[in-house]
């Protein structure tokens, strides 16, 4: 079966080999800042707090601790950025395998960009550091051991389909704010993700804590991501709303108002308008239930 992301090499665009490594501060290799591309998915999993902007194609992914990155084959990319205080576990995913996991999912999700991103930081930690356990040199070579590496690599695979999202928002509200807005993005990105449920918004709090008036604000919102405030605030309930969908046991209702919604249809309409699926069609496209 040819997997839907299959394609010829990108032309005049070097490969680089797909070892697993962690990468720090002083052991980033000079090619990946440059134009790249592997032939296994190239998984990136920031193991401590900090940023990392990696231009995939035409669209640039910034990551922080709590959020993680998977290339797919064949695609031209780079690091763009890489804070001091970084360290990421680059690991790489057999193509057969992640084709044979996508087409387990009921339904396969579309594919309209060359990447996953996701959340969920701690479990992906967790896994990154199984996965380097049994892959880094001077790992285990013995038969359980294998076998065992073998399990965690279907594991994984599997686990990067449901919990990415290969057609949503290219980048996170949050990272987004802080990194355009810098020391006003920091402040706005805490005030939205403490009071995010509160319906209505709460605009006067949110500049009596900023210390500018909200015109300010829209001016450098604006200016900085091309959105207004209340866009951000909208789509940072959203992403919140495909966070929650992952459990597949917790209500619509209670996500709706957990996520700032005054109700269930509300929420039902603007998830719908947005990202074209419903949130019980989106939560069972990645989770079967």
């Amino acid at each position: 079966m040819t997997a839907p992301w299959h394609r010829p090499p990108p032309p005049a665009i070097a490969i680089e080999t797909d070892d697993d490594e962690l990468l720090t501060i002083d052991r980033w290799p000079r090619e990946v800042f440059a134009p790249h591309f592997h032939e296994e998915f190239n998984w990136l999993v920031p193991m401590r707090p900090g940023r990392i902007v990696v231009r995939v194609e035409d669209d640039e992914l910034t990551l922080d601790g709590d959020h993680w990155l998977c290339i797919f084959p064949r695609t031209a990319h780079a690091v763009v950025h890489v804070s001091d205080d970084t360290e990421v576990l680059s690991c790489f995913i057999d193509d057969a395998l992640m084709a044979q996991a996508y087409a387990a999912l009921d339904p396969p999700p579309p594919i309209l960009r060359r990447a996953l991103i996701g959340g969920r930081g701690e479990i992906a930690r967790g896994l990154a550091l199984a996965w380097a356990e049994q892959r880094l040199p001077g790992g285990p070579t013995d038969a359980p051991a294998l076998a065992h590496a073998a399990a965690l690599a279907t594991y994984v695979a599997g686990w990067l389909w449901r919990a990415g999202d290969p057609v949503g928002p290219s980048d996170r509200v949050g990272i987004r704010v802080r990194v355009a807005l810098g020391a006003l993005g920091d402040q706005l990105a805490a005030f939205l993700d403490e009071h995010l449920a509160e319906q209505p918004f709460p605009w006067a709090d949110l500049e009596a804590a900023l210390g500018v008036s909200l015109r300010t604000l829209q001016r450098r919102c604006v200016a900085a991501l091309g959105a207004a405030p209340s866009e951000l605030v909208t789509r940072a309930r959203l992403e919140r709303a495909q966070d929650l969908l992952a459990d597949p046991a917790r209500p619509l209702g209670d996500i709706a108002l957990a996520c700032g919604f005054a109700t269930q249809a509300h929420f039902s309409t603007v998830f719908k308008t947005r990202l074209g699926a419903t949130p019980s069609a989106w939560r069972r496209a990645r989770t079967g239930a």
